[in-house]
């Protein structure tokens, strides 16, 4: 005999949205149907956890594994979503050793199991009022199934599973509404906030604005492989939107560029673009890099780029590496505002810490010396850009160098 349970649901300013689950007693299976709003914007979320960390709604507890405890969702199968995230409370302690894992449902059978990247060592900035993951780009999926493994047996508190599908917005602008647009002296082509969809009602009005800038920092996405289309990469970005301030309480994007493996340059937090010195906006401040959002500007490379090493050394999965186009794009991004803020490319700066914690080790007031063009690693602990693009960096700084004349 079966029952229904509900899930519970979180209330978004997006509508409240409930999730219903199939419950068969007595272990005779379990399913779990997400039924998702019908709105443009879908966003949904399932509680996984409790305040103390104890699994609850979707979530329950499986047969250990030799790495651990092990924890499921089930299978989750309802309307079309793009991208999944993971969320839990900022002050929340976390396994260092946990992990997760999803497969995805689409066109009537079950993918293979995929590692979801958690960003444990990505930092939370001052600007999110919760931790959580990137959002992991799933393409059009239908269903979903997340598994986590805790070596030391525990979850984060109040931890959610989000439904992201910004693909209304994404798809709304078609690829002849995406013209070049050169509006400054060296400005490389650049997309706009509206050429990948972004709904300008979830972001804070006005701009972040700070006196100056004088370093970029370097990041990769973690949203998924990097086979993606160039249909696809409005999308990917506009759930990277959604899930940071929707789920995770960014005030907007966190960099303020993103560039994709093809060589496309896109706008993310707002203001980027105009932000230049002896304007009203001499510089805009960005979600990026806990303790380090002053006085820089983040670009986000779409992708992974941390190796994947089996035991043989080889890589494994989707290339690691970044594309000839996305750092040719990257150094004509960096030699465009190296000149406007009459930085030196192959110089260093100093930078002074806001304090954070977390991935953040630098008490507030430390002053740091770093390269001009610098990455996220260099001011944060954390593997970000991945091993793969932060090898690239000497020459990248060559390379704006030269373009610099």
């Amino acid at each position: 005999m079966r029952f229904r349970k509900t899930i519970p649901a979180i209330a978004l300013g997006l509508g409240v949205v409930s999730l219903t689950a199939p419950h068969a007693v007595a272990g005779t299976g379990t399913a779990a149907t997400a039924t998702a709003a019908a709105d443009s914007l879908q966003l949904q979320e399932a509680t996984l956890t409790d305040s103390n960390g104890k699994p609850s709604g979707a979530l329950s507890a499986k047969a250990a594994s030799r790495t651990g405890k092990v924890f499921s969702t089930g299978e989750i199968t309802g309307e079309h979503f793009s991208s999944i995230g993971l969320s839990w409370k900022k002050e929340s302690a976390v396994d260092a050793g946990l992990t997760a894992e999803t497969r995805i449902h689409r066109d009537g059978a079950w993918e293979s199991w995929r590692d979801v990247p958690l960003g444990l060592d990505e930092g939370v900035t001052e600007e999110a009022k919760r931790a959580g993951a990137p959002a992991f780009y799933t393409d059009d999926a239908d269903g979903v199934e997340v598994r986590f493994t805790s070596p030391k047996g525990g979850l984060p508190q109040d931890l959610r599973l989000s439904f992201i599908d910004p693909a209304a917005q994404s798809r709304a602008v078609s690829s002849s509404d995406r013209p070049s647009r050169y509006t400054q002296p060296g400005q490389p082509e650049v997309k706009l906030r509206k050429d990948w969809g972004a709904d300008e009602s979830l972001a804070d009005p006005g701009y972040k604005t700070q006196p100056s800038i004088k370093a970029a920092l370097v990041h990769h996405t973690v949203t998924g492989n990097n086979s993606y289309t160039q249909e696809q990469v409005p999308e990917i970005i506009n759930g990277i939107y959604v899930q940071h301030i929707t789920v995770l309480g960014y005030g907007d994007f966190p960099y303020h560029f993103v560039v994709d493996r093809f060589g496309g340059i896109w706008e993310g937090r707002k203001g980027s673009i105009e932000m230049r010195p002896g304007t009203e906006i001499p510089g805009i401040l960005g979600g990026h890099a806990s303790g380090f959002n002053t006085n820089t500007f983040g670009v986000a490379m779409l992708g992974n780029f941390e190796p994947n090493n089996n035991e043989g050394g080889e890589d494994t999965g989707p290339d690691p590496r970044p594309t000839e186009a996305m750092i040719t794009s990257l150094a004509d991004l960096l030699a465009w505002k190296a000149d406007q803020y009459q930085l030196q490319p192959e110089g260093t700066t100093q930078l002074v810490s806001a304090g954070g914690g977390g991935t953040n080790p630098h008490p507030v007031g430390t002053v740091l010396d770093v390269p001009v063009i610098s990455s996220h690693k260099d001011v944060n602990v954390t593997a970000c850009p991945g091993g793969k693009l932060y090898e690239t960096l000497p020459a990248l700084r060559q390379q704006v160098a030269d373009r610099l004349g």
